[in-house]
């Protein structure tokens, strides 16, 4: 099982609802040219605008429907820097729903492009990677990046390894 995780096009402002720019599209459309060449079974998308026209476009390109997730919301930026004991509750049902997804992902064992934000890609790869959310902030998530992991056997048990970690080379 591939998992690739990629980040939005580039945003038109920092509001929560800002549309991708021109090149933010331009951005999604190369992304997507390199994602045609993957066995991808599924695209998801949170709810934020840009992340859903990221994905639009990801699916319109490699031919696989989009799949909207609803419960998966960016991660206020206060999560990075506080310890899971003093986060609030609406910060562990946020935790929560992510790790929900990521087991429904594992179960389904299929490759997937899921299209976030930032913040939920470091928080992916916290769960993933068994690390605490506060140690994800030095994994850069730049626009349009793409990240994948892979569910595979090493030393004799199956874990998540990364193959590939904020890659923007297809935007060259």
């Amino acid at each position: 099982m591939k998992l690739f995780i990629v980040r939005h096009g580039e945003k038109e402002n920092d509001e929560i609802k800002s549309s991708l720019t021109d090149l933010g599209r331009q951005q999604a459309q190369k992304l997507s040219n390199v994602l045609k060449f993957a066995l991808i079974k599924r695209i998801y998308s949170s709810s934020n605008l840009r992340s859903i026209q990221t994905a639009e476009i990801i699916s319109r390109n490699i031919g696989i429907p989009l799949q909207i997730i609803n419960l998966v919301a960016e991660l206020p930026r206060e999560m990075f820097f506080l310890p899971p004991s003093e986060w609030s509750a609406e910060h562990r049902m946020l935790m929560d729903n992510l790790k929900k997804f990521i087991a429904e992902l594992k179960e389904k064992d299929e490759d997937v492009v899921v299209a976030m934000h930032a913040g939920i890609n470091r928080a992916i790869l916290s769960i993933l990677l068994n690390l605490q959310l506060s140690e994800t902030v030095h994994f850069t998530q730049d626009v349009a990046c793409l990240n994948i992991l892979e569910y595979k056997e090493i030393y004799g048990q199956k874990r998540w390894c990364v193959k590939l970690l904020n890659s923007t080379h297809h935007l060259e």
